[in-house]
């Protein structure tokens, strides 16, 4: 007597009772045991599979946590207004049970379903939290394309388990949704890191320095680096450089800005017209220190020496900074005070200097954009309004922006767009690998100011 065929559209029922010659149908856990090493598990497992999606979703957000929590050492600090994002993961999950079961012929139930996608998760997350920190772009790359192969298997598996046929196409669409997924979480920076190092806070140390002798002196120091200021009066456009360091007792800020007066020297012919404030314990004596007046006082005597008509500023700042936004300023023991975006636009509008390419490399400097933003302006930031910057630390020489748009960008790059957006490239990809919240630099060109750096450039070739 010939088997019936289950009316099409439905999952076959598969007996409660194996016959004796069978073995007993797996539970969940087993089931999925013998999935996850690829090997065919023939019927689809009994028990709730609720309750295995439960446990498994429990399971899989206690592993990221505690993954996170591990690459944020040695200072991990808890950020719960991440954790909404950890819903679009959860969404993307229901998702795709849901394009496996509409794919799949006949159709799978919904709660199968779910417990399948769920057992999927423990590699790719693996790879992407662990592996991704370890390994480089070309070999990351290799190992994403083997555990898709590997998904792509354990889906069109678990899907001929739970529904008695073939699946090969709703597998396939599987992972063409998950390469969806992960391409738009990426576009839209959706990382639901809930522990992220702690900035580093810069503290001041007692110091023997006279406090009131030192910042009297501030004025005198500033003036005989602007007396060396170079005077040109020809008549093109000439490029001028103010460096600012703001805290002292990392050395990476000085160091920073010694290498931006050097790059941006050479790119754009700076020559002699460079004068830096410089926060540094190491030597209070070399350079002017770094302090909001010092900066007013710099750019107005720097002011008087330009053609304001044509000439442009270059304006690096490296320091630690905070939300409100402002740039940390702190040296030894001296009362100083930090510059926030309205100091900083203030002191560019008093010193009458039109023409301004404004470069910051501190966490939250984003929140200065829209203070300084003006057609002659260009205003590039190491991180957006709401990120935190990295390698603001005393044991490196420079910040990973540093590293990103100075060192390597800048020298080869036709135009500071194209440096930003190679930086930028450069540091989300450093960010992804080492599993860490964007930074998410930012940056503004004014339109005017793009074409007469251009034309500057073009001139001094």
């Amino acid at each position: 007597m010939s088997e019936t065929n289950p009316p099409t559209g439905q999952v076959p029922e598969y007996p409660s009772t194996p016959p004796d010659n069978e073995s007993p149908r797996r539970g969940w856990f087993s089931a999925l045991l013998h999935l996850w090493l690829l090997r065919p598990v023939g019927a689809p497992p009994p028990g709730s599979a609720l309750r295995a999606s439960f446990l498994m979703g429990a399971l899989w957000l206690a592993a990221w946590v505690a993954l996170d929590r591990w690459q944020s050492e040695p200072n991990p600090h808890f950020f719960a207004t991440n954790i909404p994002l950890i819903a679009w993961y959860a969404l993307a999950i229901l998702a795709l049970a849901a394009v496996l079961r509409l794919r799949a012929q006949p159709a799978p139930g919904f709660a199968p379903t779910l417990a399948l996608t769920l057992a999927a998760v423990p590699l790719p997350l693996a790879v992407a939290s662990v592996l991704g920190i370890f390994l480089d772009p070309a070999w990351f790359l290799g190992a994403a394309v083997l555990v898709a192969i590997y998904t792509l298997l354990f889906l069109a598996r678990g899907l001929h388990a739970i529904t008695g046929t073939r699946q090969r196409a709703a597998a396939l669409l599987g992972i063409l949704f998950i390469a969806g997924f992960v391409w738009l979480t990426d576009a839209l920076d959706v990382i639901p890191d809930v522990w992220a190092p702690t900035e580093p806070q810069a503290q001041n140390p007692a110091t023997s320095a006279d406090a009131e002798a030192l910042l009297f002196s501030q004025a005198g120091r500033i003036d005989e680096s602007l007396a060396a200021v170079g005077h040109d009066a020809a008549p093109h456009p000439k490029a001028y450089f103010v460096g600012f360091a703001g805290v002292g007792d990392e050395k990476v800020f000085a160091q920073e800005i010694g290498l931006a007066s050097r790059v941006l020297g050479e790119r754009y012919a700076v020559g002699d017209r460079s004068l830096s404030l410089i926060n540094d314990e190491r030597d209070l004596e070399s350079a002017p220190l770094a302090s909001l007046s010092g900066l007013r006082y710099a750019l107005h005597g720097l002011g008087s020496l330009m053609n304001l008509e044509q000439d442009v500023l270059f304006l690096s700042i490296s320091s630690h900074g905070s939300e409100d936004p402002s740039i940390a300023v702190e040296n030894s023991d001296l009362p100083l005070n930090d510059v926030s975006d309205e100091d900083l636009a203030d002191a560019l509008r008093e010193s009458g200097i039109r023409w301004r390419v404004i470069i910051i490399s501190a966490c939250y400097a984003g929140g200065f954009i829209e203070a300084l933003r003006d057609p002659q302006t260009i205003v590039i930031t190491a991180a957006a309004a709401d990120r935190t910057s990295f390698g603001c630390s005393n044991d490196r020489d420079l910040t990973y922006f540093g590293e990103a748009f100075y060192r390597d960008a800048l020298p080869e790059a036709k135009s500071l767009r194209e440096a930003f957006e190679t930086a930028k490239a450069a540091i989300a990809a450093r960010e992804r690998a080492e599993h860490i919240t964007p930074s998410n630099p930012q940056a503004y060109f004014g339109a005017k100011i793009e074409a007469k750096l251009a034309a500057m450039r073009h001139s001094s070739s």
